[in-house]
């Protein structure tokens, strides 16, 4: 069986468009659609019970928002628990095409070897997000590719990214889109519970590396397509979204990159630049300035 964890927070109606595009094209293998709402401040429109019994869902509500990995272990651990064979890790904003489910846990099952298979991503204008990362980030790739140091090093952008590849074809990589992938359950036995110290971001670098010390290989296979629609779970709280990307940064470069204060600081300021750039135009970036400093300081330290 596969287990078909989706995390909701806020966006209701990607939750259900998404449950909608799985009942559609359901894959062959039996499945059960686990879907954990990270305390939403907000009700659905529409009878939630009633969906949940429609489409046979396993509902999990938190208490509390323990962001995208507390979220996820929450679904994962229930998987587990369920004695699912396979784990699909979804965004909410995802629709699934007809086979991608299938196709991605029959990949698994014809390479024991690998632990992730990621799909092909579209936009909503039908375009190929061509964003895997293709080897790890280390702070070399955290000054060259991830700041605007990338319209000076192209190479190193186009490369990291894989944009030197074909998105048609079969490749493996460091680490697919963390918004639809699809774990094995031995895999997940050994690279999960998903570090919960990040609240957002940084998840794909993270799980990356445990793939790598857990000896899996990471896979993207493009004959199983999803559409990614980008709905708007941080679009509400920008300055919140933002000013935690900066600390699961920090936090990323010190844990996992055993990087040095000297090493992390330009690009904190960097950081710190844009997020003063942002205050210029949105109010919730002034308001939330000092808590950002406060937050993302008490990370360095």
């Amino acid at each position: 069986m596969i287990g078909i964890v989706i995390l909701n927070y806020r966006n209701w109606e990607d939750t259900l468009r998404c449950i909608r595009s799985i009942a559609q094209n359901p894959p062959t293998e039996p499945y059960n659609i686990i879907l954990v709402d990270n305390a939403s401040p907000n009700e659905p429109e529409y009878d939630l019970e009633e969906m949940i019994q429609q489409y046979r869902v396993t509902y999990i509500a938190n208490k509390e928002n323990r962001g995208y990995n507390g979220g996820n272990n929450i679904g994962i651990h229930a998987a587990l628990e369920k004695e699912c064979d396979a784990i699909l890790i979804s965004n909410n904003d995802v629709c699934f095409r007809l086979g991608s489910i299938q196709k991605l846990w029959e990949y698994t099952k014809k390479h024991p070897e690998v632990g992730i298979v990621g799909p092909k991503i579209l936009d909503a204008e039908g375009k190929v997000q061509k964003s895997n990362l293709c080897r790890k980030t280390g702070m070399k790739e955290k000054y060259l590719v991830r700041t605007r140091l990338n319209a000076i090093f192209r190479k190193a952008y186009r490369t990291y990214f894989g944009l030197d590849r074909n998105y048609d074809t079969i490749f493996d990589v460091h680490a697919v889109l963390g918004c639809c992938f699809l774990m094995t359950a031995e895999c997940a036995k050994k690279v999960t519970p998903l570090d919960e110290h990040p609240f957002l971001y940084e998840e794909e670098l993270i799980l990356g590396i445990c793939m790598e010390r857990a000896g899996y290989r990471t896979v993207y296979d493009p004959e199983a397509v999803i559409e990614h629609l980008h709905g708007g779970s941080t679009k509400h709280v920008k300055a919140f979204a933002f000013a935690h990307n900066v600390r699961s940064e920090i936090y990323y470069c010190r844990k996992y990159l055993n990087a040095s204060k000297a090493q992390i600081y330009p690009l904190y300021w960097y950081r710190v630049g844009l997020y003063l750039i942002r205050c210029l135009k949105y109010q919730d970036f002034r308001e939330q300035w000092k808590w950002f400093r406060k937050m993302t300081r008490e990370e360095l330290l």
